[in-house]
């Protein structure tokens, strides 16, 4: 039986309330909120005007003016300018809650109904559930059959000592050869929701206006983008500096943008790759700028 806890500090988490609450965010982020019930779960994007991904959250409802946006990785600092950016009467009122919240990750191989050992019952699907004043549901963006835990720094929760504790890594590992992209570090401002697949379930193209909505509306209609994030495999001994360059000879076809030693024989990260590379990716390889003589595959 495989099974693991990690520990981490979330980035960011906002909390959203007032009578103006709904109406502002559903004009600033990529999900439609209406249609969010109270105790549900979404994950959304904030958008520039031109289409590039500046953030995203977990919106969880707690109530019909009330919401908390969480994020692992974009910094609550960051969000909280983006939330104030256009305010001009909203009656909304935006609470830096960083600092006081733990991000557990849970995961167990066998998906039961239940995780054994951390007395925790299965959220229904798009639902949290309230544990130790926080808040339990089913991470969706992580990899298959994980859970996020969120609980306030004074809680008195503990499971039980047969979960194994692990390190950051290894979740970004699990992520990675699901195929699910970080915010900001491998999908930011410089890139469109679509090159990192984020579009299918970060963004509701009938909800109305939003910002980014014409470029989302125009990307749809059209039905594809150039470049797509991509899973890699490469030697441990690849060590390169992030961002960096992938060729295809000496033409340029991509990026790679995170990467993670397992253990094992390869590090496994995520690049973003034009789609004229993707055969030579997934075929002969391609090789990272001061580094020819490595070659980084496709997973």
């Amino acid at each position: 039986m495989n099974t693991f806890l990690n520990k981490n500090s979330p980035a960011g988490v906002i909390r959203v309330t007032g009578e103006d609450a709904e109406d502002y965010l559903q004009s600033q982020w990529t999900i439609n909120l209406r249609k969010l019930p109270v105790r549900g779960v979404r994950y959304g994007l904030r958008l520039s005007t031109k289409g590039r991904v500046l953030a995203d959250s977990y919106f969880l409802r707690l109530g019909d003016e009330e919401f908390l946006l969480i994020s692992k990785h974009c910094k609550g600092v960051d969000i909280l300018s983006l939330l104030q950016e256009n305010i001009v009467a909203d009656e909304v009122e935006f609470i830096d809650e960083t600092l006081n919240w733990e991000w557990n990750t849970l995961w167990h191989e066998e998906k039961n109904t239940d995780l054994p050992f951390a007395k925790l019952e299965k959220p229904e699907e798009n639902k949290f559930k309230d544990v130790e004043k926080g808040f339990f549901f089913e991470d969706l963006r992580s990899f298959p059959g994980a859970f996020s835990l969120l609980l306030p720094l004074d809680s008195k929760w503990e499971p039980d000592s047969k979960w194994k504790s692990t390190e950051q890594k290894e979740v970004e590992v699990h992520r990675i050869k699901a195929g699910h992209v970080s915010i900001p570090a491998e999908i930011g401002p410089y890139e469109l929701p679509q090159e990192g697949g984020l579009e299918i379930d970060a963004v509701d193209f009938n909800k109305g206006c939003y910002l980014g909505q014409e470029v989302m509306a125009r990307l749809h209609a059209m039905g594809r983008v150039r470049r797509q994030s991509i899973a890699i495999s490469c030697p441990h001994a690849l060590t390169p500096s992030l961002p960096c360059p992938l060729f295809e000879g000496d033409k340029k076809i991509g990026v790679l943008k995170s990467l993670f030693q397992t253990g094992h024989e390869n590090a496994v990260g995520m690049a973003l790759i034009h789609e004229k590379g993707l055969d030579s990716l997934t075929n002969s390889g391609l090789h990272a700028e001061k580094f020819p003589s490595h070659k980084i595959y496709k997973l």
